[in-house]
């Protein structure tokens, strides 16, 4: 009984500290990332920065995704299962007719509701052929960066046409510049700027490291002993989301909000390899030893993803 009345003022104590500050939480997303593709796992790969994170927080080993893009999305902001949340064909098309459906409560709509600020900053691919799929839409005050799935890294081009955002207007300025730059640059400005009276809520999905194979030759040089050329450029683009996210976390730091900020990440599924499944006939450089399989199936390397 002592113990017990020790703990009810502790408790309490607690609870009226997050009433009273509540967490900024930002969420960040890797595309395609291998299970084998992280240092933690393999030491041919260079990520300090997010290493860093993972060590001081709680890294996860037995952590599950959707096999493929939109319906690990959409279960992520909804917190239901594809097949409830209309997203079970799998990944949304540029010119497909349909998003996640508009009847589901997002995560941003509960935290704004909570008084949170709610950014998202890189790839939606959760419908596009309607304004009422858009992001700005469905519970998030701004979107930076696309709309739809693979695309050129730099020209940000898909299907002949020019896809990347700045809320609702094309930012036809961003031509040329890598996406991960791009992302890191407005995850950061958005950070500096932030009026802490309100928390922050930020979803950050890097367009690293889904296909095509594309970075600075700076990132591709420090892979030089890598002789596969699809490995060595992908490992390049893990590389440069680290900085990515290194210049995020130290943002987090010079603003006074790291303390007090919950870093969530992980990959959308498993790394997707050459030839498996068999219709898959796109290079690849990623690796998910030594799970079985890859992205698009439901063996571990399409699901078990890295995670903290």
């Amino acid at each position: 009984m002592f113990h017990i009345m020790l703990l009810l003022p502790l408790c309490s104590l607690i609870v009226s500290l997050v009433l009273a500050q509540p967490p900024n939480i930002i969420v960040i997303l890797a595309d395609d990332l291998g299970y084998n593709d992280v240092s933690w796992h393999n030491d041919a790969v260079i990520m300090p920065h997010i290493a860093q994170l993972a060590a001081e927080g709680v890294t996860l080993e037995q952590h599950y995704s959707q096999p493929l893009c939109s319906p690990t999305r959409g279960a992520l902001l909804t917190g239901r299962y594809p097949i409830h949340n209309g997203l079970n064909n799998g990944v949304i098309q540029p010119l497909t007719p349909y998003g996640l459906d508009t009847s589901e409560i997002t995560l941003p709509e509960e935290l704004r509701r909570a008084n949170y600020t709610t950014h998202i900053v890189g790839k939606w691919h959760l419908g596009f052929c309607n304004k009422k799929f858009w992001p700005t839409n469905r519970g998030f005050d701004h979107h930076y960066g696309f709309m739809n799935g693979g695309q050129n890294y730099f020209t940000h081009a898909r299907m002949g046409g020019y896809d990347f955002w700045d809320d609702e207007e094309v930012a036809l300025g961003d031509n040329g510049t890598y996406s991960s730059t791009l992302i890191q640059q407005r995850a950061v400005d958005i950070i500096s700027t932030h009026d802490d009276s309100k928390p922050l809520f930020m979803y950050v999905p890097f367009q690293s490291v889904h296909g095509p194979l594309m970075v600075p030759d700076v990132y591709r040089n420090m892979y030089d002993n890598i002789e596969n050329e699809e490995r060595r450029t992908y490992l390049g683009m893990v590389t440069a989301m680290d900085d990515a996210v290194g210049n995020i976390t130290q943002a987090l730091k010079l603003s006074n909000l790291y303390d007090n900020t919950v870093i969530v990440w992980f990959s959308d599924n498993g790394g997707p390899v050459n030839g498996w499944p068999p219709v898959q006939l796109e290079a690849y450089g990623s690796n998910n030893w030594p799970l079985r399989g890859s992205k698009f199936t439901m063996w571990e390397g399409g699901t078990r993803t890295v995670a903290f």
